[in-house]
């Protein structure tokens, strides 16, 4: 037979807390040297990275409808001409 779950506040848990690793114990931390952001290193690399954040959903969203109008056979859709008027409405006015 199990025993139920204890709850969080059942007394019979240890209030004791877990022993804390030492400073020893610990890896060290590597000392990183900072960024200079002025540096034309980084302004490239900091370039580099914004064109391709901007690159790449455009890229993603073109391949997209290619590959649904070449592969999947479907429709190039057709943008409608502002300036043109139905043929219906030419000749009346509102009012």
């Amino acid at each position: 037979m199990s025993e139920p779950p204890r709850s969080r506040s059942d007394p019979s848990r240890s209030a004791v807390p877990r022993p804390r690793r030492s400073a020893a114990l610990r890896p060290p931390v590597p000392n990183r040297p900072r960024v200079d952001t002025n540096s034309p290193e980084y302004k490239r690399a900091a370039r580099n990275y914004t064109r391709t954040l901007v690159a790449l959903p455009i890229l993603i969203v073109t391949s997209w409808y290619l590959f649904d109008r070449l592969a999947l056979g479907n429709q190039q859709k057709v943008l409608l001409d502002p300036s043109a008027t139905p043929a219906s409405s030419v000749g009346e006015k509102r009012g």
